[in-house]
């Protein structure tokens, strides 16, 4: 009788699928919001570091994440270095965190949990902004209904996300 050993997934393999995503997300936000503007409340970035916290449950590796997810956007649009990078980087690791208090795998949670993360991602980026200096003729007069707005379309969009995954999960 010939035992056969299963074949194992690289490691290399892993890290590169998630290396290709992380730089597919924020590509796609970055086309997607520099043709239409509605995708500009949108922060697929934010949507997935969040994910992966709440899958992966991992602090380290959320936070790996976070930051890489961040500094790939701060690279691609008009905010400062870094910003981006610090506020995923936090945001990524809160999420991880709260796989161990919170029940996330219940869409309410789930909405309520990017809800807050977007308007606490939107604070965060305008604080740091503003202690680098704020940009010539910056108004943030509005920032706060553009924190409601772009928070409601990322919990939506989450929310379809997470769905999603959860079923392919449970078909797979």
């Amino acid at each position: 009788m010939t035992i056969y050993p299963m074949p194992r997934a690289s490691t290399f393999g892993i890290i590169g699928k998630f290396a290709v995503a992380i730089v597919a997300v924020v590509v796609i936000q970055g086309i997607l919001s520099f043709k239409f503007t509605l995708f500009g409340f949108f922060d697929l970035p934010l949507i997935f570091s969040v994910f992966y916290g709440f899958t992966l449950g991992n602090p380290v590796a959320s936070i790996v994440i976070g930051s890489s997810l961040g500094l790939m956007q701060d690279s691609l649009s008009g905010a400062v270095l870094g910003a981006n990078g610090l506020s995923k980087t936090i945001i990524g690791f809160f999420a991880a965190t709260a796989v161990a208090k919170f029940a996330v795998d219940q869409p309410v949670t789930r909405i309520f949990a990017l809800f807050l993360f977007t308007i606490g991602d939107g604070l965060l980026v305008t604080i740091l902004g503003l202690m680098v200096g704020p940009a010539s003729g910056a108004t943030y007069s509005g920032a706060l209904s553009g924190w409601g707005l772009s928070a409601m379309f990322n919990a939506l969009l989450g929310l379809v996300l997470f769905a999603y995954h959860d079923w392919w999960n449970a078909t797979t």
